[in-house]
């Protein structure tokens, strides 16, 4: 029995050792899991202090492109971020939609949209009436739109947010692929999720049902051929005119189409959820991680990605936040923030939290998941 003991001991001190740090890292997550408002206002007020400042130098990706795309989705996330601290607590209503409408109109604006009218050489919003491409500018900057819509029924960007909406409604109709394109000749069905999730944020917003009919067609065509079979993960990109996979399903697409998804529909969400969490979930000394691939596939990271380091991927890891709150994973959510603790550096001044590592878009990204939930309720 002493001997048994003494194992036991040894044990719970190796135990203690290995798994304290992840324990100290997760400190927060309870609070954030939970809602608690002081906890996502600190996130919320790191990033709307740095959003107005942002201009795309601070990504510095090589690339003229994907500069243009982390500055603006760093605006887009910041948008759906704040909407949902203040639908969580609607005593910040007025003040956080006014934040929303000034990060939307920074996603209007010329700086906001060049990386999408360099690609297709015309401006997005002012070639409504034509049915060419541009799903994931036109899809996330109405995600925002409906988002503010919800807050505020008077949106000032209401308006514009009615003619995107018919425009995407009308190319999704339109596609035999039920899928349109981000860029000339490029096909990505998250960001179609995005599109998709828009139209129905939209109906939410105005109290109709519009766009039902676009929204049942998309959502059955994309379970009938992007979903991979043996997988359950969503493709990463398709052929557009096959609309076969260009690339294999990955934890990036299918982790932020969890999120886009609970917009639009929360079984199809729930379903690339469980997918995710069979398919690419692991814990290293008690931190959350998921991988970019599947266990059996060998892939590369990219830009969607982000790094990804021994199978495991940054985007998804940190993407998978919003799944864990929105499908009512506690641990997997403990888990996962304790990671992004670790590789964020998180520093807190003035009552406003940033990540060091992570930038203007990572703290963005970080403040929408971690703040993501089911419509009208709790996780």
């Amino acid at each position: 029995m002493r001997k048994a003991r003494t194992a036991l001991s040894v044990v719970a001190l190796v135990l203690g050792v290995v798994l304290l740090p992840s324990r100290l890292a997760a400190t927060g997550a309870a609070a954030l899991y939970a809602g608690d408002v002081a906890a996502q206002t600190a996130l919320a007020r790191g990033v709307s202090e740095a959003a107005p400042a942002a201009t795309g130098d601070e990504f510095a990706t090589g690339s003229a492109l994907f500069d243009g795309e982390w500055l603006f989705g760093a605006e887009m996330m910041a948008a759906m971020g704040l909407g949902q601290v203040a639908r969580e607590h609607p005593a910040l209503g007025a003040e956080y939609g006014l934040r929303v409408g000034a990060s939307i109109d920074r996603m209007l604006a010329p700086s906001g949209a060049a990386f999408d009218t360099r690609s297709w050489g015309e401006d997005a919003v002012r070639s409504l009436d034509k049915d060419r491409g541009h799903v994931a500018y036109l899809g996330y900057l109405n995600l925002a739109i409906g988002m503010h819509r919800v807050l505020d029924p008077r949106s000032r960007h209401a308006a514009v947010g009615e003619r995107i909406t018919r425009a995407l409604a009308r190319r999704l109709d339109a596609s035999p692929l039920a899928l349109v394109e981000t860029y000339p000749g490029e096909i990505y069905p998250v960001d179609n999720a995005a599109a998709i999730a828009s139209l129905s944020l939209r109906d939410a917003a105005t109290g109709d049902d519009a766009h039902a009919a676009t929204v049942a067609r998309a959502l059955d065509t994309m379970r009938a051929r992007y979903i991979d079979p043996a997988t359950g993960l969503l493709v990463q990109a398709v052929e557009p005119g096959s609309g076969a996979p260009r690339d294999a399903a990955r934890g990036s697409g299918t982790l932020l189409a969890v999120y886009f998804l609970s917009f639009a529909d929360l079984t199809l969400s729930r379903a690339l959820w469980d997918a995710a969490t069979r398919e690419l979930d692991d814990t290293v000394l008690g931190f959350g991680v998921m991988r970019e691939y599947p266990r059996e596939v060998i892939g590369r990271g990219d830009i969607d990605s982000g790094p990804v380091v021994l199978g495991y991927g940054v985007s998804a890891t940190g993407f998978a936040l919003a799944g864990a709150r929105i499908h009512g994973d506690d641990a997997r959510f403990r888990r996962l923030f304790a990671t992004a603790q670790l590789f964020g550096a998180p520093i807190t001044q003035h009552g406003a939290q940033r990540f060091v590592t992570g930038g203007p878009l990572g703290d963005a990204i970080l403040l929408a998941m971690t703040t993501a939930r089911v419509a009208g309720g709790r996780p």
